[in-house]
């Protein structure tokens, strides 16, 4: 159940910086590896948490999101310019952002909740959601269980890894807006 709660929460706008569900669920394949947990439920509860938790951050951001950024946006940089990058960027390229945001700390439990703000089409969220949130329990939860009791070995390169991913996709993404800004609009 904790992990399922980890996953889940990882994953649901803001609580993802305060709730380490990565590390739980390679904490969860190393129980399996050593026999105290099954690894079939383990997985299970790993894709299932990450599914919910998704879900959960997506309707915060649909029903909360965007009033609370329009209104109170400015005051962490997000005036009404960039919302409507942010909206162009989940319309072009949201499927992504929510398939690959799932495997890098910062956009697993932000994606969700700007996918949702930004709109993007409940359908083409749920449908890479569950992709990404299946390949990520099955990766870290198999990982841990591989892994054995090396497993903060692991925990710490995939921490250094995630964060080098996260430095190149805001990167990337500021780059974008930047040429977004630059170019005229779309009619």
């Amino acid at each position: 159940m904790l992990l399922f709660l980890a996953a889940a929460l990882e994953s649901a706008a803001f609580l993802g910086f305060l709730v380490p569900g990565e590390t739980i669920t390679i904490i969860g394949g190393v129980l399996a590896s050593f026999g105290i947990f099954r690894l079939t439920p383990t997985l299970t509860l790993a894709i299932t948490g990450a599914i919910v938790g998704d879900n959960v951050g997506y309707w915060l951001g649909r029903r909360l999101g965007r009033p609370w950024l329009e209104q109170h946006g400015h005051r962490i940089g997000m005036r009404a310019d960039m919302l409507a990058r942010v909206d162009a960027l989940f319309a072009r390229h949201g499927g992504k952002a929510v398939l690959v945001g799932r495997f890098i700390g910062f956009l697993r439990a932000m994606a969700p909740f700007a996918a949702g703000a930004s709109r993007m089409h409940y359908g083409t969220f749920v449908i890479n959601n569950a992709i990404g949130a299946t390949a990520w329990g099955i990766f870290f939860v198999l990982l841990g269980y591989f892994l054995g009791a090396s497993w903060p070995i692991a925990e710490r390169w995939l921490g250094r890894v995630g964060l080098v991913l996260g430095t190149l996709a805001i990167l990337a993404t500021l780059i974008w807006f930047k040429r977004a800004k630059k170019s005229p609009p779309h009619r």
